[in-house]
């Protein structure tokens, strides 16, 4: 559980304090992403993008540097969207690196506390057929794209999860409180509660 004072203000963040914080500190980065304090400032993306996973259900874990130097790494990119495959079908595909970029924003928003935050993904890329099959999913799933993922982070509230997703602003957000996750896309803004 979260301790430290960093850490307490971390799970109890003002909107309008936050969003100041973050106009003060460069504003929306190319990706559309609004800049977190701290680590997350206005150099952030130009940094190179680790992602740090575990897959539930497979428990694979990876540190992966997906971009670097303006680009994607080849070799980071494909183990991550490896890891983000669909595994009932075994299908993998080129993930979009706007989702990928809202989960490297979500960890460096946890690194500007001085947190090593696992994401642990429970959905990544659906086939049509794991799609149709999964419970309360939508027909037009940005998931079936490579453009979504399910996630939770180990001792972080699904709620607060959300919020922080909200707040990089990068596309939609999925709470869904009863099931202990929430869904980040690369689509358009917008919130729903599950």
């Amino acid at each position: 559980m979260l301790t430290n004072h960093k850490a307490s203000e971390l799970l109890s963040p003002d909107r309008r304090q936050f969003l100041l914080k973050a106009s003060v500190l460069g504003g929306a980065t190319a990706a559309g992403l609004l800049f977190p304090p701290g680590v997350l400032a206005n150099d952030f993306w130009q940094r190179p993008r680790t992602l740090y996973l575990r897959r539930a259900g497979t428990d694979e874990l990876i540190r992966e540097t997906y971009w670097a130097d303006g680009s994607i790494v080849g070799p980071g990119y494909r183990r991550v969207c490896h890891l983000l495959r669909d595994v009932k079908a075994g299908v993998a595909t080129d993930m979009s690196p706007r989702l990928l970029d809202i989960l490297a924003g979500i960890q460096g928003w946890f690194r500007s506390y001085k947190q090593d935050r696992l994401i642990v993904v429970t959905s990544g890329l659906r086939t049509e057929t794991t799609n149709a099959n999964t419970e309360g999913a939508v027909k037009n799933s940005r998931h079936k794209t490579g453009g979504a993922a399910d996630i939770t982070i180990p001792d972080v509230p699904a709620d607060y999860l959300a919020k922080l997703g909200l707040y990089l602003q990068g596309g939609g957000v999925g709470w869904y409180p009863n099931r202990h996750f929430v869904h980040v896309d690369d689509w358009r803004q917008r919130f729903w509660k599950g």
